[in-house]
């Protein structure tokens, strides 16, 4: 006998001159559809249903087509009981999707303080990047999440680290007009003058998209 469960419709016979064959359902089926319920409840936070369904066997790191994980559809969320819960259980906290992101790269961008502590403690790469070449401070500072931008220096992320477009954490807030995430930047050391592929800096993009505030931030600490 192979590994595959055989559900038997009837035994082979005739009805009405048709013949019926027997039908075979492979194993996979079940678990393929178990490990989509457990992206789904890891999702909208329960976490019984997402006990339940790892012991019955489900994968804790099965993807779905775009190489999404429990454990990211869950610090993407917010869901801070489920990740805990996914860590205990041995998930993998660097898997990558389909466009690079990781779990710590989904919280920082969405600004869960508590879910970017529980993956650091697990040892989840501070400095890992997006196909688009995106840390999570990257990710952090361009969506204006000054306290978040603080707990990764602090943790040691890389202040200066440049997208695919030469583009700092620095460069995109002060572009996207998000001040504290500027000030925190700033206080964590990131270099004021970068210029990215195009030739600008935090201060010309602040300029062109009338920033006055992050301008004379920027100026202040001695940005030319």
């Amino acid at each position: 006998m192979n590994l595959r469960e055989t559900f038997r419709c009837v035994p082979k016979m005739l009805v009405a001159g048709l013949i019926i064959w027997q039908v075979t359902i492979p194993l996979t089926c079940y678990a393929q559809d178990t490990n989509a319920e457990l992206r789904a409840a890891a999702k909208k936070a329960d976490p019984e249903i997402c006990s339940s369904l790892l012991a019955k066997g489900a994968d804790i790191n099965s993807k779905d087509e775009s190489d999404r994980t429990a454990l990211m559809e869950a610090a993407y969320w917010g869901r801070a009981e489920i990740v805990k819960l996914l860590l205990e259980k041995g998930a993998e906290f660097n898997a990558k999707d389909k466009e690079g992101r990781t779990a710590l790269i989904d919280a920082a961008g969405a600004g869960h303080t508590a879910i970017i502590e529980q993956l650091l403690a697990k040892g989840a790469g501070l400095n890992n990047k997006t196909k688009e070449g995106q840390t999570a401070l990257i990710a952090a500072a361009s969506n204006g999440h000054a306290a978040v931008v603080k707990l990764l220096a602090d943790k040691g992320s890389e202040t200066n680290a440049k997208d695919n477009d030469g583009r700092t954490a620095l460069i995109l807030a002060a572009n996207w007009g998000h001040t504290g995430a500027v000030q925190a930047l700033i206080e964590k050391g990131a270099d004021l003058n970068i210029k990215d592929k195009y030739g600008y800096s935090a201060l010309m993009y602040a300029k062109r998209e009338n920033q006055t505030a992050i301008v004379d931030i920027l100026k202040n600490a001695g940005a030319k």
